[in-house]
């Protein structure tokens, strides 16, 4: 009898015991050779007996692999809802040659239906001898046929673990409708990133990838009936010219979890009826309409009739580069941030070249960056992009991030209103990851808000407050780039405001100073205001100080509201100034 005959494998650990393995194999008196001794390893906290009848190979790599450790599987397994009360759980161990996982999942759960997939026969008897010498329940070796059967032809939860689940099941799980997926989890590793369709909706998620991705998901943090999805809020008004192409760069080839919403906020160019039109046919497009309410008011709206995990805002004169939305979901599935983005350009048709860079590709060139499919990732910290232009329109973000911290658009605020929901969405924020290889394409024409030179400048100024007002609320332990960024947006607005507007912005917003500096003391802002290149500017802030000089300060300036505040009064002055 040796061991190359397999009659003779399975009679060698057959009869094996947990007592018996700790005795020394007699050497068989027909025999000039010693026979292999019993092996141990610790799985779990307990031994286990390696059959000295089994292949050395086998047991040297069942040792490496018990020794590698099992802390990521047992934190997986016992931190998800795997069934629910009454069901019955199947395992499909979908890992080859190692056969530590099957056994984990047998000492954790003893009677759990436990599928292993096997290459050979040889593979197969080298596992039973385990199990039996251990006194361990026997495991059901099976094909990949027999998995596929599983999963198509039953109905109950099934735990999938191991590396070659997506290589060899892949199809399979594509093909599953979504009820059945609901019933699934999963625990591998894969080569390259699973896109997100090809997860969702199943149950509990972990995908560990190279490069130190891992996709984490628990069906017991699904306290909302969402889809695991994004949807690409569009906010629209008589964007006719542009919402086509607008909408077409945003679809993704391949990925129906990507849906774009097209709000048309009382259009009257006949632009959202042609668009709904022109996609009836297509499942990833909706068009929804409200009265007009601005532009805050549509996002707002866009979200709030979504029903998609993840969320974005663009705007409707923009496009941007392909499979750009696809990419930022993946990327936010896999880095759990709560707010990723992309890189960005400028796009002007009546240029010669109409492409041309934004300030931030100097800015990170030399920033360290690691990789994500097949594009470069950076990393950065918000504190170092809360100064920059706001660009809302670029980014994706975790619904639940922005309903726990309470994050709208405001809609009393007619323009600029995304200057706000970024200073908040990355103050509540923690790292944020960027596609810099990928460009959304902001259009430059004559009708943006951002060239417009009338009174809607003064809304800046109520946002402004705003920003004080939740800084004092929440605690926010440095307002210094708050006021960097303020100080910024108030140069830059006095700036394009027309001639006759100039001088009230100023002087409401040296009055606004006036109150940063008493919040919070003078050293947070005044070294800040040489900055604001107006030259009247000091002036007022002189004139608006010395007001108040003898008023205390404290938290209470946060609630000051100077007259010039609102553009519909400043509108009525300049109104009554025509007048007379």
């Amino acid at each position: 009898m040796t061991l190359d005959d397999p009659q003779a494998f399975w009679v060698a650990g057959e009869h094996l015991t947990w007592t018996d393995s700790r005795e020394p194999a007699e050497l068989p008196e027909e025999q000039g050779t010693p026979q292999a001794l019993d092996e141990e390893i610790v799985l779990l906290y307990r031994r286990l007996v390696l059959p000295g009848a089994m292949d050395a190979a086998q047991r040297a790599q069942i040792k490496a692999e018990a020794e590698a450790g099992v802390g990521r599987y047992l934190a997986f397994v016992s931190s998800v809802p795997l069934v629910q009360a009454g069901e019955a759980l199947t395992i499909l161990d979908v890992e080859l040659d190692n056969p530590i996982p099957a056994l984990t999942a047998r000492l954790l759960m003893p009677n759990v239906r436990l599928l292993k997939l096997v290459r050979g026969a040889a593979e197969g008897q080298a596992i039973d001898a385990v199990t039996r010498a251990n006194d361990l329940v026997p495991l059901q070796m099976c094909s990949v046929e027999e998995m596929a059967a599983v999963l198509k032809d039953e109905t109950g939860p099934v735990l999938l673990q191991g590396a070659e689940v997506f290589d060899l099941l892949g199809e399979v799980l594509d093909g599953l409708g979504d009820e059945r997926r609901r019933t699934l989890s999963i625990f591998t590793t894969s080569d390259e990133i699973i896109p997100g369709n090809r997860v969702f909706p199943c149950a509990n998620v972990q995908i560990t990838c190279p490069s130190g991705w891992t996709l984490n998901h628990s069906a017991s943090i699904d306290v909302m009936p969402r889809r695991h999805g994004l949807d690409i809020a569009v906010a629209a008004c008589n964007a006719g010219d542009f919402l086509p192409h607008c909408v077409e760069s945003l679809l993704c080839e391949g990925r129906d979890d990507v849906r774009v919403i097209v709000v048309d906020d009382g259009s009257t160019d006949g632009s959202g009826e042609a668009l709904a039109r022109q996609f009836a046919d297509d499942p990833r497009v909706r068009v929804e309409r409200k009265p007009n309410g601005g532009c805050a008011s549509a996002r707002n709206y866009g979200r709030l009739v979504s029903d998609a995990t993840h969320i974005a805002f663009v705007d409707a004169d923009d496009f941007v580069s392909p499979g750009l939305f696809a990419d930022l979901y993946d990327l936010a599935l896999y880095s759990g941030c709560e707010v990723v983005q992309s890189g960005y350009d400028f796009h002007d048709a009546a240029l010669d070249e109409p492409f041309y860079p934004s300030a931030e590709e100097d800015r990170f060139r030399e920033s360290p960056r690691t990789r994500f499919k097949d594009k470069d990732v950076l990393r950065l910290f918000s504190d170092e992009i809360i100064k920059g232009q706001p660009t809302i329109w670029r980014k994706v973000y975790r619904r639940d991030f922005l309903d726990a911290k309470a994050i709208y658009f405001p809609e009393n605020v007619r323009a600029f209103d995304d200057y706000v929901f970024q200073i908040f969405t990355l103050t509540a924020a923690r790292d944020v990851f960027m596609l810099p290889e990928h460009k959304y394409h902001y259009r430059q024409h004559p009708r943006q808000h951002s060239k417009q030179r009338d009174e809607r400048h003064f809304y800046m100024l109520y946002m402004f407050q705003m920003i004080v007002k939740r800084s004092l609320s929440e605690g926010w332990p440095n307002f210094r780039p708050y006021a960097e960024s303020i100080v910024d947006s108030i140069s830059w607005s006095s700036s394009m405001l027309r001639t006759e507007l100039v001088e009230s912005f100023l002087r409401a917003s040296a009055r606004f100073c006036v109150g940063v500096s008493k919040t919070y003391g003078p050293a947070v802002i005044e070294d800040l205001l040489p900055g604001i290149e107006h030259p009247d500017f000091e002036d007022y802030y002189r004139e608006e100080k010395e007001k108040v000089l003898r008023v205390a300060p404290g938290p209470f300036w946060a609630y000051f509201t100077g007259e010039l505040y609102h553009p519909d009064i400043v509108r009525m002055r300049q109104a009554m100034r025509k007048a007379t």
